[in-house]
């Protein structure tokens, strides 16, 4: 996106004549589209660019500016098509234009064309070296063609040109997560906050945060953010605050997640509802632990289990599934689709599977399949060979104590991974190519989950060489005598 407002070309007399009302008309329009842009008002910033573009007497220079910022909008709105268009009119009226090559370049990168994209970030970069956007979108279709070095280097330089943006930052802290530079990267990763694409908004706390400081005797408010999966992942932390000497340690977390993490170790009180601010002294982002307590990839803590079903979900889940000798498997094929956020649609996209594609793994002999799919896509069970409790599924607790009489889970990368993990369960993930920065690179465990192994695509959008492999290790899996597999809980 253009970061200043376009304005006319300056007339070659040498005393500027005045501005017309058309061209303060423009003005005010470009401000107010621009104001509307940099706020995450996409659509409202695409109305005003097409009322500006609708009008015959707008300068062509100016059009430019308004198609190739037109385009950066209907990226924000997933609208990819449409968005490149407009930056292809941006470049017919103004071929040296570098923003519109770096709108060009994120559009494509995010449609899934990292070679087009590439080209296009190099057109923008060449035009203009010091303009940040297109290392970034550059960066992204480098992860996507599997270039990880590269694409650090790439996103250092744009965080050199742009060290206060926060997307930038965000990005980058990403990037050093997966490379296994948790002190760096969790530090940079605190700009979270202000990348306004990832939509995050801290809960209105009024106490202080907690930065590290002394916390003994004092109550601190563990706030949850982002998805389930982190929640799940992240909790695990803590026990070492409760261990710097906190009082007490209230956990603010969805309210499918109470009844589950209630029994967790090192937590006091959990809830669905902020509570009174006179009800804790402190308050700390659960993810921001990491940073508070310069974790490292060495020194996760990952004894599992860490989590367990409360007696109440295990007692109402005992015997609900069917009786079997078989090796007993849940299956999980897709996540959450975010419809009404775009870059999150995208990353859903990339890492789910239908039902279908799956099929393979449902011939192979001697396995008793339970789902553990919940959303859109539970749609797609129509195979009575899987067994569905999900409908009678409340919560995590539920789903908790349903995992924990399983020998094995396989899923893509959702919250049910993480469950199976943290309740030390033998889980299968099946792993995007560009793959999430936790499960870091070239590796098939995972420092997080001892119980966990990682199927990576080996070609980006291919899951048909995943699903093979997984097969080959289910057969193999069948075959072990019962005591070698790790006979499933409560059977």
């Amino acid at each position: 996106m253009s970061k200043t407002i376009p304005r006319p070309y300056p007339e070659r007399s040498r005393r500027p004549a005045p501005a017309s009302t058309t061209e303060t008309g423009f003005e005010t329009g470009f401000a107010t589209a621009l104001r509307l842009h940099r706020a995450g008002c996409w659509a409202q910033a695409l109305a005003v660019y097409d009322r500006l573009l609708g009008d015959s007497r707008l300068p062509a220079a100016q059009a430019a500016h308004a198609y190739a910022n037109r385009g950066a909008a209907l990226r924000r709105l997933g609208r990819a098509d449409e968005a490149v268009s407009s930056c292809i009119e941006a470049l017919v009226r103004c071929p040296d234009m570098a923003e519109a090559y770096a709108n060009l370049g994120a559009i494509l990168q995010e449609a899934d064309h990292p070679l087009a994209a590439l080209d296009a970030c190099r057109r923008a970069i060449a035009l203009a070296p010091d303009l940040h956007a297109p290392y970034l979108a550059m960066a992204h279709a480098g992860q996507d063609c599997g270039d990880h070095g590269g694409a650090l280097a790439l996103l250092r330089r744009a965080a050199a040109l742009a060290p206060a943006t926060p997307s930038v930052r965000y990005n980058l802290a990403e990037a050093l997560l997966q490379h296994g530079l948790f002190g760096e990267g969790w530090q940079a990763y605190e700009a979270r906050w202000q990348a306004r694409e990832l939509a995050l908004a801290r809960p209105a706390c009024a106490k202080p945060e907690w930065t590290g400081q002394d916390i003994a005797g004092r109550t601190l408010l563990v706030v949850e953010e982002q998805g389930f999966g982190d929640t799940l992942q992240f909790a695990r932390l803590i026990p070492l605050v409760k261990a710097r000497g906190a009082g007490r340690i209230v956990l603010h977390c969805r309210a499918p997640l109470v009844r589950l993490l209630t029994g967790i170790e090192g937590v006091d009180a959990v809830t669905a509802a902020l509570p009174d601010p006179g009800a804790y002294d402190l308050r700390v982002p659960l993810l921001s632990l990491m940073q508070r307590l310069a974790v490292t990839p060495d020194r996760i803590p990952a004894a599992v289990p860490y989590l367990t079903p409360p007696p109440d979900a295990v007692r109402h889940w005992t015997g609900a599934l069917p009786e079997t000798e078989d090796l007993r498997v849940g299956l999980v094929w897709a996540g959450d689709p975010r419809l009404g956020h775009a870059a999150a649609s995208r990353t859903d996209a990339r890492r789910s599977l239908a039902l279908v594609q799956l099929a393979p793994l449902l011939t192979v002999p001697g396995v008793s399949w339970v789902s553990l799919q919940k959303g859109p896509a539970a749609a797609q069970l129509d195979r009575p060979a899987i067994f569905d409790p999900m409908p009678g599924v409340t919560d995590f607790a539920d789903t908790a104590a349903i995992v924990r009489q399983l020998d094995l889970v396989i899923g893509v990368d959702t919250a049910v991974v993480h469950l199976a993990g943290a309740l030390g369960v033998p889980v299968w993930v099946l792993s995007r190519f560009s793959g999430c920065w936790r499960w870091l690179l070239d590796r098939d465990d995972s420092p997080w989950y001892p119980t966990l192994r990682l199927f990576r695509q080996q070609r980006p959008g291919d899951w048909a060489l995943v699903v093979a492999r997984v097969r080959e290790e289910l057969l193999r899996a069948v075959r072990l005598p019962r005591h070698d597999r790790g006979p499933a809980r409560t059977r």
